[in-house]
């Protein structure tokens, strides 16, 4: 058992065995049941009510439990006016239709359908239809004749995060946005639609927020800092992760209506979506009012933070989801924060028991996820130098479950762990191991439909190296709460879930009846989630020598460097630079980092009881966490100082999806300086990570 010395190994198998009993979907389903039963906005007095009720949960399970609040600029909505107004008349903005087999569908508080961060605005303009708002089709309407500027947008969702399809309109001067999710990427076009399927029906609206998080997350008043109610917090108009166009979401059957009457050229095929009418772009008479009233404040946000105390609580093992939700939050998070109660509902029995953790356990339940990982960014920075001295690893899980199909991101350390822990949890439909099924489909895992994976906010699909021929990872990038503990504090992370066709993703439609029916009906999988949770916290908790393994990572590294010494010959014949970038240089360093991962990975494995001392040990782990911070650049990535990993972070032109050398990659093309300048930060980093791993290697070898 990687991380265990034989003598304590049989003692973790019986103590997982014992925990892996525990898990009850029954007990799930009802705190789903308790969870969904009224929306529950983050900046709402209903979210209170679920912390405070979390909280309480988190107590009776024996944890040390409060909720700590913080102070954020969020904005709810007053009013939200959409019509066309000529060459006809037609009021849009039309609510999601209730259906009587789901009561909750007809509940009198299900808030309206928006974008959280769009600013107030009453706009009137011609409309452009812009397909999915990348960069790629400005181009295409370019190509085409077709001016943005001015005009209120109709764009579908998919491909990019809906923040980036808001900057980008800003940027090519767009006069307001409209976000619709097109059947053929979730709809009747990709299955039955709800009721009657998982998928969205056409009055289905997908919130979610515009906050321009590529810059940073959190409280847009407070970057870097913790959003306390005396922080020192912007203005609004110096925030620069606030959007500046109005957006307002709409359903397919509104979007309908104005493909209808658009005229313009008509598209090409992949630009033609799902509706029945042929899709045009527009620029013609059609002509949209929106209007958008926000109500911006300073409005409180709940976490709670809940601790199973070790004997060392000078190590932490995080494991954190979110609480608040856009309506009900079935799947998004429901799912993810009934999982985690049951894992700490089983922790707390073993603990009863007589078991006391190794190292301090932290539960997190963070508020205002949805509006921009807020109440875990906010947490991570009122406790930045604690994380960092004292964090292992975290956890997270978000839209736990949606189907039956195991989905696994983490920092590459933390690969095998996840490997190995998930061939001991039984599938519950085949009785394999998740393991094994996991396995079974992973060469498929490319042919799956786009419109049949994760939802825009999920991990990116870009897969971690396997140099052993084991099932890949995906790599980390944005998105859900690991974001502030990987990407600024230089945490190991991991995001966990098992996906299914799910077509409901911030809608009302996300509900317990959606869940009972569709995602999770037996709550099996809810249960397997807690499993594999309780044991990746139990392994990384009791381990002797922390399970990380930086082999993947040094094949990630070498794989991306070899790739930047065949392309970074771009910017070497530019007379912008001061000098030519020093690709040798990185290749050194990155050859340097895999021949230390290897021998730090031989020397942890060598280790035999009694030839390590208290201390020597705690050093070695402690080595084995800091070999990530290593990876940070004090000084952050070029325009985003945020963000601090030089490894690996979320593109900026894509919001979640995770690039590799981010400040290498994203300057090497544009800004030939900056490029010879980020190839000298990720050389420092990777010398630093491989001290690191030369001082783990020399004191494991160290004699007792």
């Amino acid at each position: 058992m990687r991380g265990f010395l034989p003598s304590h190994t049989a003692t973790e198998r019986k103590l997982e065995d014992r925990f892996q009993a525990i898990p009850d979907p029954a007990h799930i389903e009802a705190n789903l049941r308790y969870l969904t039963s009224e929306p529950h906005l983050a900046g709402t007095e209903a979210s209170h009510r679920v912390a405070e009720w979390l909280c309480d949960q988190y107590k009776s399970f024996g944890f040390d439990a409060q909720i700590v609040t913080y102070s954020a600029w969020i904005p709810l909505p007053r009013e939200l006016k959409i019509e066309l107004v000529a060459p006809g008349r037609s009021r849009l903005g039309s609510r999601e239709q209730p259906y009587s087999q789901d009561k909750d569908t007809s509940n009198p508080d299900v808030p309206l359908g928006f974008n959280s961060y769009s600013p107030s605005g009453d706009v009137t303009a011609p409309v452009v239809y812009a397909n999915y708002g990348t960069e790629q089709d400005y181009r295409a309407l370019k190509s085409l004749g077709v001016s943005v500027e001015g005009k209120i947008l109709l764009v579908r969702y998919g491909r990019v995060y809906r923040g980036i399809k808001a900057k980008l309109a800003e940027d090519h001067k767009a006069a307001g946005l409209l976000l619709f999710s097109d059947p053929a990427d979730d709809g009747y076009v990709v299955g039955d639609p709800y009721p009657r399927g998982p998928w969205r029906p056409l009055s289905g609206i997908q919130r979610g927020s515009i906050l321009y998080t590529q810059f940073y997350p959190g409280d847009p008043l407070t970057p870097g800092v913790a959003a306390t109610a005396n922080a020192k917090r912007l203005a609004p108009a110096a925030a620069s992760n606030l959007p500046q166009i109005p957006t307002a979401s709409i359903n397919a059957q509104d979007a309908s209506v104005i493909l209808a009457d658009l005229g313009g050229q008509q598209v090409s095929r992949d630009w033609q979506g799902g509706l029945p009418v042929t899709y045009h772009v527009g620029a013609g008479e059609t002509q949209i009012h929106l209007k958008i009233s926000m109500n911006y404040q300073q409005r409180p946000i709940y976490d709670v933070i809940a601790k199973l105390h070790g004997t060392d609580d000078n190590s932490w093992v995080i494991l954190g989801n979110h609480h608040d939700a856009w309506v009900f939050g079935a799947a998004d998070p429901g799912s993810g924060t009934t999982a985690v109660l049951e894992a700490a509902r089983a922790l707390g029995n073993l603990a009863r028991s007589g078991w006391t953790p190794r190292r301090t356990i932290v539960i997190c339940q963070w508020d205002a996820e949805e509006p921009g990982l807020i109440g875990s960014t906010e947490w991570v920075e009122d406790n930045l130098a604690a994380l960092q001295k004292k964090a292992v690893a975290y956890i997270n899980t978000d839209v736990g479950v949606t189907g039956t199909n195991f989905n696994a991101a983490a920092t590459p350390s933390l690969n095998q762990l996840v490997r190995e822990v998930i061939q001991d949890v039984k599938d519950p439909n085949s009785g394999q191991s998740v393991y094994d099924v996991w396995r079974g489909r992973s060469s498929q895992l490319n042919e799956i439909p786009e419109s049949q994976q994760n939802p825009d906010d999920a991990p990116s699909p870009s897969l971690s190296s396997n140099p052993s021929g084991d099932v890949p990872l995906a790599a980390l990038g944005a998105g859900s709460d690991f974001c502030p503990f990987f990407d600024h504090a230089g945490i190991p992370s991991m995001d966990l879930s098992f996906t299914g066709p799910y077509g409901v993703y911030h809608s009302m439609y996300d509900d317990f009846y959606w869940m009972k029916h569709f995602g999770d009906p037996k709550f099996q999988y809810e249960a397997t989630l807690a499993r594999v949770l309780g044991l990746l916290v139990l392994r990384l908790d009791n381990a002797d020598i922390l399970p990380l393994d930086y082999r993947d990572y040094a094949s990630d590294i070498t794989d991306a460097t070899t790739d930047l010494a065949a392309t970074g010959a771009l910017a070497q014949n530019s007379a912008n630079a001061d000098r030519d970038p020093d690709l040798q240089a990185l290749s050194d360093a990155s050859a340097q980092f895999a021949k230390a991962a290897i021998i730090a990975a031989q020397s942890v494995q060598s280790i035999r009881p009694g030839t390590l001392t208290a201390d020597q040990e705690a050093a070695i782990n402690r080595a084995l966490v800091d070999v990530e911070q290593a990876f940070l650049s004090p000084d952050g990535l070029p325009g985003r100082p945020w963000y601090k990993h030089t490894i690996f972070a979320p593109g900026s032109d894509a919001g979640y999806a995770a690039e590799i050398f981010p400040g290498v990659t994203e300057s090497m093309n544009s800004d030939p300086a900056t490029f010879v300048a980020q190839l000298d930060v990720l050389d420092d980093a990777l010398r630093r990570a491989t001290a690191e791993l030369n001082d783990i290697a020399r004191l494991a070898a160290a004699p007792n």
